[in-house]
């Protein structure tokens, strides 16, 4: 069975998605929309997709099987909508929006159609992520300490807190998630940010410099997450998981695990592409037609951007926003 794919925005994440998906047997892209008609050239060189003129006339494309959305985070619509009304499945990119109600409203038709749907939190279907998830199995979680720094999109719109949600939003919703994944839900949310650095460089912008976040989770853990998008000498990041007998440690974007206890003391590195991971589970899924190999649903994904937004909206209400 040859699967499909319609591609609406064809930017830097959408790169990834057609390396992964070109190596996948039976796996075409048949369709390609973006506003920019110089990336939706290079998609459709790159794959002899045709472009199409909006994503309304790609969405019309009978041809297609599934739609690949790697649109911002402000500009999707109601895209999810009208591709699962039209059967389509679905392979979006994170976070889902900027709005709760838009994305439950969402969820809910997705859910309700059928579709088998899949979200870009591709950390999810590394080898050590896997391996994390296993071993923590049954443990005992005290205490989880997080950070994410590095530097900032080049784009106007990433540069605007309306339209991109920030950092934290954006990119640090990997590790957000993560937590979620392997640890336990959230309780609550506290967070402080600063607007100084970004503000004197680029006095039109308005996300924020960096942020401190505090947590609970529903399990009785603490933690804390520090980010900053403003950190041109050191990238990188990390999430420790403590425990009463052991410590585990996944950092450079989960591609590595460190695990000490009283009969080991290892570290492996992964050598998966998780893009190709990810998207290869959802390819199988549409074939087989079952989702039981998808790691994160619209539904599942959701959970975690309710997380980073309650987080912007805890700064604004200078108070702890509860996630239960």
């Amino acid at each position: 069975m040859s699967i499909r794919f319609g591609m609406i925005g064809a930017g830097g994440i959408a790169q990834y998605h057609v390396k992964a998906l070109t190596r996948i047997q039976n796996v075409r892209i048949a369709s390609v929309f973006d506003i920019n008609p110089e990336q939706a050239s290079k998609v459709a060189n790159e794959t002899g997709a045709t472009i199409a003129t909006s994503a309304e006339q790609l969405l019309d494309n009978k041809e297609i099987d599934a739609v690949l959305i790697c649109s911002p985070q402000f500009a999707r619509g109601q895209l999810e909508e009208i591709a699962a009304s039209r059967n389509l499945h679905l392979l979006v990119e994170k976070p889902l929006g900027l709005s709760m109600e838009d994305v439950i409203r969402k969820g809910r038709a997705i859910r309700e159609s059928g579709v088998i749907n899949s979200i870009g939190y591709c950390l999810r279907y590394l080898d050590t992520v896997q391996m994390a998830k296993q071993y923590l199995q049954g443990k005992q979680v005290h205490l989880v300490q997080v950070h994410r720094y590095g530097t900032r999109h080049s784009a106007k719109w990433w540069n605007q807190l309306a339209m991109s949600g920030g950092f934290l939003v954006d990119a640090v919703t990997h590790q957000v998630d993560l937590v979620r994944y392997l640890v336990s839900e959230f309780n609550d949310v506290y967070a402080n940010f600063g607007r100084h650095v970004i503000q004197q460089e680029s006095p039109d912008s308005t996300i924020y410099d960096g942020g401190a976040l505090s947590f609970t989770l529903l399990n009785g853990a603490v933690g804390t997450l520090t980010e900053s998008c403003v950190s041109p000498y050191y990238n990188g990041s990390e999430i420790k998981i403590f425990g009463p007998d052991y410590y585990l440690s996944l950092s450079a974007n989960g591609m590595q695990i460190t695990i000490i206890d009283e009969n080991q003391n290892v570290t492996k590195t992964s050598k998966m592409n998780a893009y190709y991971e990810q998207d290869k589970r959802f390819v199988e899924a549409v074939v087989s037609g079952t989702s039981q190999h998808v790691l994160c649903n619209y539904e599942d994904a959701s959970k975690t951007l309710a997380v980073t937004l309650a987080a912007n909206q805890s700064f604004i209400e200078r108070k702890s926003m509860s996630l239960v």
